[in-house]
């Protein structure tokens, strides 16, 4: 098998995927990488790995080229809404003119034609995101039959969870839920003992402050911002200053904004916050964006005497806008509680939990408790949650969720097929080691594997 191996921010990503793709030409395969680092493209090329720089491939993609006239048969090649539709998540796009924003798109995919003509290869690994690079390399792989494998991060033993050509798909066909042999039912439940017991958030908190490591980082960007990857659009170190101060003093100031449950709250159910910037909402579910919307909708929904508590996710801390916050700290059966209070002990206090795709759902599952799924999140649609397919059921679907039983061992049998499907490793943004390079490798070979099957994979 021939990989194509997409690395984004900067070296320690390529360094990553570099010992990942080490591993899978130590497996039989062969790789080539595409980065957005001219920097990590040196490395790569040093290291022996045949390596594209995006920054050169998009100065020469529009060479002799009618740009209108690509810009129309790019549009109606590929599966887009519009070209706007690629860019519009696309942090370098933000603020600039629609002509200059559209001119950098179709250079993407004119590079990307390009590259899969000289490299053809058999499988595109991407990190999920909603940058152009990585939208242009699936919608290009897509119409021409290329797998693109997208490597996702759950809560199971085996965490890898790799998706074929989609971002958005439940976890497991329906059919793969089947009685569980009492072996089965065992692993399991020793399983949920261990994860409930542990307490943990499966992402470390955020905290904005200053460390030594963080000034090393900064400092590290400023130089090679302005040398090797001065042609990086996605290495910003100015940022980094903005960032800590505004994430500093939000996070500050929220503090007076949170309140305790107290040892015997008002009936409640929780909602757990999305990291603002998620890559899902932004390109997969648009349409839940407006979170406070929501949140206000669900809120209104409870029946008197019922509030709704809400905690912002681990990595969101100090990133929340205080004008969204204090928005819905005003609503009166809203209750906004610390950041850092247990998860796991709101969720087993609740009467039931809300989520719009957060994991937190899938852990309320764990507890045995209703769930309540607004934006279609891989574990929905299975019978063990309640679904909103559109926002005119949430009123009704919120007074049901109240009095839903999820069905024991109907969770049980999903659970279990959901960790049969996982492989072993995780993501760089997760976990960025040598050991983890070579075990994402080994699953990464599995996955491809012709012993694997139909069932090896997660697919739209």
């Amino acid at each position: 098998m021939r990989f194509l191996v997409l690395s984004l921010f900067g070296f320690e990503e390529s360094r990553f995927y570099g010992r990942v793709t080490r591993e899978l030409e130590r497996l039989g395969h062969e790789a080539v990488h595409v980065t957005w680092s001219p920097r990590a493209a040196t490395a790569l090329r040093r290291a022996g790995f045949r390596t594209y720089s995006m920054p050169d491939e998009l100065e020469r993609a529009g060479e002799g080229r009618d740009m209108a006239a690509e810009a129309e048969r790019v549009e109606a090649t590929y599966d887009m809404l519009s070209l706007r539709d690629v860019y519009r998540t696309d942090p370098p796009c933000d603020g600039q003119p629609e002509a200059w924003c559209i001119d950098r798109t179709v250079r993407h995919f004119l590079a990307f034609e390009r590259i899969y003509d000289e490299v053809r290869p058999d499988v595109v690994v991407p990190e999920v995101g909603s940058e152009t690079m990585r939208t242009a390399a699936h919608l290009v792989a897509l119409r021409r039959e290329i797998d693109v494998l997208f490597l996702f991060y759950t809560i199971f033993p085996r965490p890898l969870r790799l998706y074929a050509n989609t971002m958005h798909a439940p976890i497991v066909p329906e059919e793969d839920l089947r009685p569980l042999a009492p072996a089965e039912r065992a692993e399991v439940e020793a399983f949920i003992g261990r994860f409930t017991a542990a307490d943990k958030p499966i992402r470390a908190y955020r905290r904005p402050r200053v460390t030594a490591r963080t000034l090393r980082d900064f400092g590290r960007h400023v130089l090679v911002a302005a040398t090797a990857d001065r042609r990086n659009e996605y290495l910003r170190p100015r940022r980094f200053v903005t960032n800590y101060v505004r994430e500093r003093s939000r996070a500050a100031v929220a503090r007076r904004l949170y309140e305790p449950l107290g040892e015997q709250p008002r009936p409640f159910v929780y909602f757990p916050l999305h990291v603002t910037d998620d890559y899902k909402i932004k390109r997969v579910i648009p349409h839940c964006v407006d979170q406070a919307a929501i949140i206000e909708l669900v809120a209104a929904s409870l029946p008197q005497g019922v509030d709704l508590v809400l905690k912002e996710h681990p990595m969101s801390i100090g990133r929340n806008p205080l004008a969204l916050l204090q928005r819905l700290r005003r609503v009166e059966n809203i209750r906004l509680v610390d950041p850092y209070t247990s998860s796991h002990e709101l969720i087993r206090t609740a009467r039931a939990v809300a989520v719009i795709s957060s994991t937190v759902g899938l852990e309320a599952l764990l507890h045995g408790r209703p769930v309540l799924t607004l934006g279609q999140p891989f574990f929905s649609g299975f019978g063990v949650t309640l679904d909103v397919d559109s926002f005119r059921e949430v009123p009704e679907k919120v007074v049901a969720l109240l009095s839903f039983e999820p069905d024991r061992e109907r969770t049980l049998e999903f659970l279990h097929a959901a960790m049969r499907r996982c492989y072993p490793g995780k993501p760089f943004l997760v976990d960025g080691s040598p050991e983890n390079a070579v075990e994402l490798a080994r699953s990464l070979h599995a996955a491809v594997s012709p012993a694997a099957g139909d069932r090896a994979l997660v697919s739209a």
